[in-house]
């Protein structure tokens, strides 16, 4: 069995399948970096071995995010392109009932921001601030994490 762990500033763990991490601080999901800025808040999801989800809140609105560590390209065009730590932003798609913005590290990392309604400027502004991490890797200066376990 897996289970998913959410790491809290003070580096004590806990087993959880849903439970709510709050800004300021940076929250390093599995794929995704967020400096979550006052006010807003993750609600972890979902978690397995090369991937995770959780819904990201604040002034821009909700996203539910589905993170990925071992990932290949997203489908669609990249609009935005990839420099330095900044991943590349591909252009937004209808994806069966929901609008998808997928970014992408060049490499193993991913991840999707979704929304039943078209994504608004604030929140491809928010998505703008992600980074990405990937399989192996060990994003530096978190606050707040997910990680998994086998029990």
């Amino acid at each position: 069995m897996i289970t998913l762990m959410v790491l809290a500033i003070s580096g004590a763990a806990f087993s959880s399948t849903v439970h709510e991490l709050e800004g300021p601080a940076r929250f390093c999901g599995y794929s995704p970096i967020i400096d979550l800025l006052p006010g807003e808040k993750v609600t972890t999801l979902e978690g397995g071995i090369h991937a995770g989800s959780f819904r990201w809140e604040g002034a821009f609105g909700s996203l539910n995010v589905a993170g990925i560590g071992w990932a290949s390209r997203p489908p669609g065009r990249i609009v935005v392109a990839q420099s330095g730590a900044r991943p590349a932003r591909f252009a937004q798609r209808r994806v069966d009932d929901r609008y998808v913005v997928a970014v992408w590290n060049g490499a193993n990392g991913a991840a999707y921001f979704s929304s039943p309604s078209p994504l608004t400027p604030q929140q491809i502004s928010a998505i703008g601030r992600v980074t990405l991490f990937e399989e192996g890797q060990v994003p530096l200066g978190c606050d707040l994490r997910t990680a998994f376990s086998w029990d």
